[in-house]
């Protein structure tokens, strides 16, 4: 099965108990169930991947590498997590594998920010998201647009919840002066985790 992950739709992903029950069944081997699973959970799984890379193509590369690897994985799902959080973290270390194969590194750690100069104009708002450093962009993506709360975002992430609550304070701070305009030069307090 290849999936076509290349830009998140506006679609709404499965829920996890739905999500769940579709696991469940795959991993007993039903194809049809496991298929559901993946179309239902592409576009959270990109959105992680993105959020890790910044790079949209490297996103689409990384998803593609996770849902290969879950076909054999699924067999071993046992249910002790959400699926959905087990694709994450398998995204997760999948991404490794996929920056070597395509011998790109990853986003710098001070991106450019980016200000809004005339609110009457539409905005990408992926566009402010993307401008973010990667940690803050990792916990913000993971708690603000895929839905976990920041104690699975903190196991997620390997650490503290504590620094998951800071990392998405500096991000919804950096996004509203980037949105309002009100400071186009992060401080070095921001740009350090």
């Amino acid at each position: 099965m290849r999936l076509r992950p290349h830009r998140p739709t506006s679609r709404r992903s499965l829920a996890d108990d739905q999500a769940d029950q579709l696991a469940v069944l795959a991993a007993g081997g039903d194809q049809k169930a496991f298929e559901q699973l993946c179309a239902g959970l592409v576009d959270d799984i990109w959105r992680y991947c993105w959020s890790l890379t910044g790079d949209r193509d490297l996103a689409d590369d990384a998803t593609q590498e996770t849902f290969a690897r879950a076909t054999t994985a699924i067999a071993r799902y046992r249910g002790d997590a959400p699926v959905r959080m087990w694709l994450v973290v398998l995204a997760r270390r999948s991404l490794g594998a996929t920056i070597e194969a395509t011998r790109r590194a990853p986003v710098p750690t001070e991106p450019d920010t980016v200000a809004v100069a005339d609110h009457s104009l539409p905005v990408e708002v992926a566009a402010l998201v993307e401008a973010l450093p990667p940690d803050q962009r990792q916990a913000f993506v993971l708690t603000q647009v895929l839905g976990f709360d920041y104690a699975t975002a903190a196991e997620i992430l390997e650490v503290p919840i504590g620094t998951v609550r800071s990392r998405i304070f500096r991000a919804r701070d950096a996004l509203v002066r980037a949105w309002t305009h009100t400071d186009t030069h992060p401080t070095t307090q921001e740009v350090t985790s």
